[in-house]
C-alpha cells in the first residue's frame, strides 16, 4: 500500500512502463530503460528511484461491487507485464507504506532507511529518506518516509 501524505502538486508522474515482475503497489522500483519496464529497486538504495502505484481498477467478480476496499487485492497486487505509474519521491514529501522489513517495530523516528529485497529498512549508509513514524490506515498498520532534504549519517 502508498499513502501519499503530503506530496507536490503538478509533480510530472511517469505513466509510460510496465512492470517487469509480480511486486506490489509502494513498491520501490528503477526504470529499466532498454525494454520499459521497472524492477525492484536494488539493495542499498537511497535515491533515484520511484514508488510504483497503478489505476483503481476492478476485475472479474468486483466490477459489480459499488465500494471496495483500497486494500482489495484488486488494487495492491500488480501483476508481471501490467502499466504501472512511477511516483519520483521529492524533498519535503511524506509517504506512508506497509513495504517495510522485519526491524520496523524497532525503527526510531529520525533514523535513515534505505530499500533491501523491495522493502525499506535502518540505513547502513548515509541516507536522505527518514523514517517519519507509525501510521494508522483505518486498521492497518503502515510506517512513514519523509524525503529530507540532506542525507543523514548513520550514526
Amino acid at each position: 500500500m502508498l499513502r501519499e501524505l503530503q506530496t507536490r502538486f503538478g509533480k510530472n508522474i511517469d505513466s509510460m512502463y510496465k512492470a517487469g515482475a509480480a511486486m506490489k503497489v509502494g513498491t520501490p522500483v528503477v526504470k529499466k530503460y532498454e525494454d520499459k519496464t521497472v524492477e525492484v529497486a536494488p539493495d542499498n538504495t537511497v535515491s533515484g528511484f520511484f514508488f510504483v502505484r497503478k489505476e483503481r481498477i476492478p476485475t472479474d467478480v468486483n466490477c459489480s461491487r459499488v465500494d471496495m476496499s483500497d486494500y482489495d487485492d484488486d488494487f495492491i497486487n500488480i501483476a508481471e507485464g501490467e502499466g504501472v505509474t512511477l511516483i519520483p519521491p521529492v524533498f519535503g514529501e511524506r509517504y506512508a507504506t506497509d513495504l517495510f522489513g522485519s526491524d520496523a517495530e524497532s525503527l526510531n523516528i529520525g533514523d535513515p532507511l534505505m530499500v533491501s529485497s523491495g522493502k525499506f529498512i535502518k540505513a547502513t549508509v548515509d541516507s536522505a529518506l527518514i523514517f517519519g513514524g507509525k501510521f494508522n490506515d483505518a486498521g492497518h498498520n503502515l510506517y512513514i518516509i519523509e524525503i529530507a532534504g540532506l542525507a543523514k549519517s548513520v550514526e
